[in-house]
């Protein structure tokens, strides 16, 4: 794959092709992907689950998370115990503020499709975590 850019330091206008986004760095333990731009502020990915098939408990930092569905049912568990769950269909935007452990699951009979989003601060996109629970401290 071709290298993608840095978000332009000038602000102007950039387009990444399909054909130009890299393997994902930043993702959970596990679990692969593409980026398409990453900055000291921001992360833009796609990721694609089979059926069935789940996340590490993890939680992104400080950057809050947007989840764009275009195929498939993405369900994010969260909570002391991994009790919480909230469904986000295809066509569906879902939000998982920083700090928050859960995990993703692809919960339909088809593949999850998904273009990811994460806007905030610090050198560490995920942190992979031994169990589900509620907020992570700031230094974990």
């Amino acid at each position: 794959m071709s290298t993608t850019p840095e978000r332009p330091a000038a602000r102007t206008p950039a387009a990444v092709r399909r054909s130009d986004r890299r393997e994902a760095t930043g993702l959970p333990r596990g679990v692969a992907g593409e980026e398409a731009f990453r900055d000291e502020s921001a992360w833009v990915g796609f990721l694609r689950l089979a059926p069935g098939a789940t996340s590490p408990w993890h939680h992104h930092g400080a950057y809050d998370s947007y989840a764009v569905v275009t195929a498939g049912i993405l369900r994010w568990e969260y909570g002391e115990d991994g009790a919480e769950s909230i469904d986000i269909g295809a066509g569906d935007t879902g939000f998982m503020p920083g700090w928050r452990i859960h995990r993703d699951v692809s919960a339909g009979d088809e593949d999850l499709v998904m273009a990811l989003f994460r806007a905030g601060k610090g050198d560490v996109l995920t942190y992979d975590v031994d169990g589900p629970g509620e907020l992570a401290e700031p230094d974990s």
